[in-house]
């Protein structure tokens, strides 16, 4: 932090500068200017006392003036002098005076040159934000280092670390959202809620919109929950909609939702809406998807999708006016036919001893860039290793998580001895990252790293 104060000294003398120049450049100009003035004015009383003299003298000479006269005459032109030089005196009294002022001006400004330094440290000790310049230089890069591949205990550290400062200082919510971020790409969805809520809560206290950071709280908290909508869920929910009725994120969570128990209309609904608020949201094409999925299982006709630019002709033919047996089936023969992914997922022998044959495997896909939600997931056992999976939309988390909505995906092979997906320390895992999403080609995972 020497840097900051460095800086902060800097800006502080040229504070002081601004003030200091001008007092010592006018202060220079009056005393010149006065002994100048004062200067000319004497040479001029001698000058002038001379030049009279000599003409008195000459008067005399020529007889034009008696002894008298002359003395008199005399006698004026010294009284003149005196009084000139009375005069100069004078000046110097007033010379004086000023000086006194400026020994005034000068002490206020001495005062000014204190006061700026100690003002200035005392308000930014108030409402400034060292804490958060701190905290920013020695967490400012952990997020980027999680994405470099630094090893998952160096990341649990650091997040641990984080954690415990915050809570410390808790008055930064660019921190609570770094921790929040971080612990959602760790699959930390329960810290990802927490961090979310705690930096919505300073929001709220500087009067900020805090809408949708409760709905990526809320989002973070379903993944937390297998997916369920669950009473703490609704209630992160409610928060968001108290502020922002049309909060994306959670409009999104109530379309899974209601989709998923069957209520398609509500589904197409709130979707819907997330369209009609923010046309290009970047998750559009999933959302479109999923809304000619509930329409398909509805047995809607779906001659022109109103929320798209070209017609659905591969879906209407099929849906319009009938219904098959499983409506659901009809969304299979979208565009997306061939957007999968072929995992060869094997176990590393020298982990073998680590696990047993009903040990549960997760293997699922994630997109490279966006939502930590899987796209696509199996669950599988150690003993069916090696396996060779297709992970496809029909494994599909959601109707707006699918994998035929990604070009690359990180591939993530889990043994759980907890049985759920999410990391838990003493798992086994291992991964690819980035797999291009249709190229028919084989991608080999092996499990050979255990989680902390």
């Amino acid at each position: 932090m020497s840097d900051f104060w460095v800086i902060s000294v800097v800006l502080v003398v040229l504070a002081l500068g601004f003030v200091l120049y001008p007092v010592v450049r006018a202060h220079r100009a009056k005393s010149n200017e006065g002994s100048v003035e004062a200067l000319d004015r004497r040479s001029q009383n001698i000058a002038f006392f001379k030049d009279r003299l000599e003409e008195i003298n000459a008067e005399k000479e020529a007889g034009n003036l008696s002894d008298e006269q002359f003395e008199q005459l005399k006698s004026e032109l010294e009284a003149g002098l005196i009084t000139d030089v009375d005069g100069l005196s004078h000046d110097a009294e007033s010379a004086a005076k000023s000086m006194k002022v400026s020994v005034a001006a000068w002490s206020m400004t001495g005062i000014m040159l204190l006061s700026i330094p100690i003002v200035s440290y005392a308000l930014y000790a108030k409402w400034g934000a060292l804490d958060g310049v701190e905290q920013y230089r020695e967490w400012g890069n952990s997020v980027p280092a999680i994405s470099e591949g630094m090893p998952k205990q160096n990341i649990d550290e650091l997040l641990v670390a984080l954690r415990e400062k915050l809570e410390a200082n808790p008055d930064n919510p660019d921190g609570w959202f770094m921790l929040a971020r971080s612990s959602m790409n760790l699959e930390k969805y329960d810290q990802a809620s927490y961090a979310f809520l705690r930096m919505a809560e300073l929001l709220e206290k500087e009067q900020e919109d805090a809408s949708a950071i409760y709905g990526l709280a809320a989002q973070a908290l379903f993944f937390a929950e297998q997916g369920q909508m669950t009473d703490k869920v609704k209630s992160i929910l409610d928060k968001a909609f108290a502020t922002n009725p049309d909060e994306t994120n959670g409009l999104g969570l109530l379309g899974i939702s209601a989709f998923e128990q069957g209520q398609y209309e509500d589904a197409i609904k709130y979707w819907g809406r997330i369209l009609e608020v923010e046309p290009d949201n970047p998750s559009r094409d999933a959302i479109v998807a999923g809304i000619n999925k509930a329409r398909a299982a509805l047995g809607l006709p779906l001659p022109v999708d109103k929320y798209s630019e070209a017609p659905l002709e591969s879906n209407s033919e099929a849906v319009q006016g009938q219904t098959t047996d499983d409506p659901n089936e009809q969304s299979n023969t979208s565009s997306s036919v061939g957007a999968d992914v072929k995992v060869l997922v094997e176990l590393d022998a020298s982990l073998a001893s680590e696990v047993s044959p009903d040990d549960i495997i997760f293997i699922f896909a994630r997109a490279v860039n966006g939502s930590p939600m899987p796209l696509a997931a199996s669950r599988q056992t150690v003993s069916s290793l090696p396996i060779l999976v297709t992970l496809n939309d029909e494994m599909a988390m959601g109707p707006m998580a699918k994998i035929s909505s990604a070009e690359e995906v990180s591939i993530i092979a889990r043994v759980s001895k907890s049985g759920q997906p999410g990391a838990m320390p003493g798992d086994l895992q291992g991964g690819m990252s980035p797999v291009k999403v249709g190229s028919g080609e084989v991608v080999k995972v092996v499990i050979n790293e255990k989680v902390n």
